[in-house]
């Protein structure tokens, strides 16, 4: 079968927050990107607001192993950022990273920043693209690190080292943000998104509904030149030409149809832009809007704070220090307040432990049966400590544990579907599952998901160790980013915990019946974490109608 090369510069915009590079423009004490930034309609009335605006800007030029060097990847990301910072934007900077590095970047972007709904999220890539036909024929597409070889040199070594679109996928259905926008410079075909000119009627409903973006350079077929066309007239837009009903304002949609026009006539027909949204049906209702008649208001509000900085007098400086006392006196009555609470809560500590309630006996909690392919976990006073405040679960009772996390095999007997994004082996751990449908599987067995107690107390080895094995990572007890092969495996091949339960961490994040403020935590980790992002102690939030292919769950009764 033959391979489709594209030795092509593409930049990739992702609406993420971001993680390691900072390059931040501030005057003053205003910093680009983390002033809010309001949304109007046409009566002038307020109909949303972002947050916060992030932008991720790789880009990769120096390689070697079989790709051409890209010397125009330098000066697009200069360009990029400076026009993202005009209108608005925070920018990030990672110069040829590799595929670790990469990975390490977009994970870390997202967990740090992608958790606030109302913020705004920007990812670039410029480097090369490379595109393979699967053996089913569909078409994949990939990035390219720095460190991946050229697949006619050695293919097992590309795909080991290459990213490809169905894993930055799952990475865009993990983000909470409401927005995020992706485009590519490069030679891809629309076929992960769907294709649609369609808009919202008005910028409110734009702005109040959740959406995934995508933009293209060009198709599958397209060569794209270092020299960027798509850069220049992204650019172009941003400095207002892409607001198209001159509204003030230019949505994803009017981005995508700007591009399209401009690029087919400025390349004389040899790139043919595409652009469309997420083919999921809670993320393709909205539209990412840039508030363009706000920008030069952001650039005169920094130049004024510079203005009034300079022109401070020492009365001025003198009413700071008096700020700067009051506020230390009040930490000075913080900290009274912090040291009563943290000795009334050690002589609550004491109290709720001397009236523990005597444990049965092993053989008493013997006599108690569960069901096949559940264990019996001991009930217990379980005293926990999560971000610095001690939470009591007092007297959880003992109950019975689903012994694996639910397979696809189960779940598709019980609910006649499978929505899982690994398929093939059934005895897989079910994923891409809400809570809702986690919940309504267990209850149509008799039983219930655990509270985010009972699955510490299931979880935990009755020892303050990080891991219910130990303080240091073991990979014989879980599967992880290390050994995972970035998809999940079947239940009950690495140790079980000393209750006899299988993957309490790793293979899949697991949904539990607590949560806040609407959310609902997962514990675990999964096959896509790292070692130290599994501990029992850690946690995560999401909305419990999210799906992700690192997202299952195991019952209990």
């Amino acid at each position: 079968m033959k391979n489709k090369v594209f030795n092509c510069l593409f930049f990739f915009i992702l609406f993420f927050l971001t993680f390691p590079f900072f390059l931040s423009s501030a005057l003053g004490n205003v910093k680009r990107g983390l002033a809010p930034t309001p949304i109007f309609d046409s009566k002038g009335n307020q109909v949303s607001l972002y947050n916060e605006s992030h932008a991720l800007v790789i880009g990769v030029s120096k390689y070697s192993n079989g790709w051409p060097v890209l010397p125009g990847v330098k000066k697009d990301t200069d360009q990029v950022v400076r026009a993202l910072q005009k209108n608005g934007f925070n920018t990030i900077i990672a110069t040829n990273p590799s595929y670790k590095e990469i990975r390490t970047t977009i994970e870390g972007f997202i967990n740090k920043y992608g958790q606030n709904i109302n913020n705004r999220l920007l990812f670039y890539f410029a480097g090369h693209g490379h595109t393979l036909k699967l053996s089913f024929g569909e078409e994949m597409g990939y990035f390219v690190p720095v460190d991946a070889p050229h697949p006619d040199k050695d293919k097992a070594g590309f795909l080991s080292k290459g990213l490809n679109m169905e894993l930055m996928q799952v990475y865009a259905k993990q983000i909470q943000s409401k927005h995020a926008l992706f485009i590519f410079d490069s030679c891809f075909s629309g076929s992960f998104f769907s294709i649609s000119r369609s808009v919202p009627y008005n910028i409110s409903y734009k702005t109040s509904q959740p959406v995934r973006q995508f933009i293209t350079s060009g198709s599958a077929d397209e060569q794209v030149p270092d020299v960027s066309i798509f850069r220049e007239q992204f650019v172009s837009a941003l400095s207002g030409e892409g607001d198209l009903d001159s509204d003030g304002f230019m949505t994803g949609t009017e981005l995508g149809e700007f591009l399209q026009k401009k690029v087919i006539n400025y390349s004389k027909g040899s790139q043919h832009p595409q652009y469309g949204k997420m083919r999921n049906p809670r993320l393709d209702k909205g539209d990412f809007v840039f508030s363009l008649k706000s920008t030069n208001k952001t650039d005169q509000t920094i130049d004024f704070l510079e203005e009034k900085k300079k022109l401070k007098t020492e009365q001025s400086r003198l009413e700071i220090e008096k700020n700067l006392l009051k506020e230390a006196r009040q930490l000075a009555m913080e900290r009274k307040k912090i040291k009563k609470e943290r000795k009334r809560i050690n002589e609550e500590r004491i109290r709720i432990t001397s009236k523990q309630p005597k444990r049965p006996s092993v053989h008493q909690n013997r006599s108690q049966k569960c069901p096949e392919k559940m264990a019996l976990v001991d009930g217990r006073i379980l005293i926990a400590e999560i971000g610095g405040k001690v939470q009591y679960e007092a007297n959880i009772q003992t109950l019975c544990v689903d012994t694996y996390e639910v397979t696809q095999n189960q779940y598709e007997l019980v609910m006649n579907s499978n929505p899982s994004h690994f398929t093939g082996v059934k005895s897989r751990p079910v994923e891409n599952v809400s809570w809702y449908q986690a919940k309504k599987y267990c209850q149509r067995k008799g039983k219930r998901l655990p509270t985010e107690w009972e699955w510490v107390n299931a979880a935990g080895s009755k020892k303050n160790t990080k891991y219910y094995w130990g303080n240091i990572f073991d990979p014989n007890f879980a599967w992880f980013i290390g050994n995972s092969s970035s998809q999940t495996n079947p239940v009950g091949q690495k140790k079980p915990n000393p209750h006899g339960l299988h993957d309490m961490i790793g293979n899949v994040w697991e949904w539990t019946d607590s949560g806040e403020n609407k959310l609902k935590y997962l514990r675990g980790g999964s096959w896509n974490t790292y070692a130290n992002g599994m501990r029992i102690s850690d946690r995560r939030l999401s909305d419990p109608d999210f799906t992700s292919s690192t997202y299952g769950f195991r019952c209990v009764q």
